[in-house]
């Protein structure tokens, strides 16, 4: 009797854990996947919550630690999935990227963007100025393709 009824928790629990582990789909999800989650639990990556320099201080640590990222990819799908000002489990794409494609490309082309090297702030006024002219960049996408531009394109150190 103890054995079936263990096994009906285990089969009902299953589903329910595998629901509740957060999504590493997109770019730099990758690098995560294979890098951090070796070490880590998806779980325990989403609920730091950190700010884009937080996590840019975390991924500074783990590669000082020997782990090779893609630094800037992966800083860009952290902030944007995880960052402090995302709510969980809110829809922000991590991939800043792709609608940099669809929604920037549609008009411009990346020789214009690399010359910009603006910071976060500069860019998220660009991006609002954009919209403004007819951009297709929803609230949602703003800090995804924000964090990708200045990853990419942001001021020089």
């Amino acid at each position: 009797m103890r054995v079936c009824a263990f096994l009906v928790v285990a089969a009902l629990w299953a589903p329910l854990e595998a629901q509740q582990q957060p999504s590493i789909d997109g770019a730099g999800g990758q690098d995560v996947r294979t890098k951090c989650l070796g070490c880590h639990q998806a779980d325990l990556i989403a609920q730091q919550r950190m700010a884009r320099d937080g996590w840019d201080r975390e991924i500074a640590k783990m590669e000082r630690w020997g782990v090779v990222l893609s630094a800037a990819e992966v800083l860009t799908f952290l902030a944007g999935r995880f960052g402090r000002d995302v709510a969980s489990g809110a829809t922000v794409p991590a991939d800043g990227e792709a609608v940099y494609r669809a929604a920037c490309r549609a008009c411009h082309e990346d020789d214009l963007a690399s010359q910009q090297r603006l910071s976060a702030v500069a860019w998220a006024r660009t991006v609002d100025k954009m919209v403004s002219w007819g951009a297709r960049v929803t609230p949602e996408q703003k800090p995804a393709l924000v964090a990708y531009l200045a990853s990419r394109w942001g001021t020089r150190r």
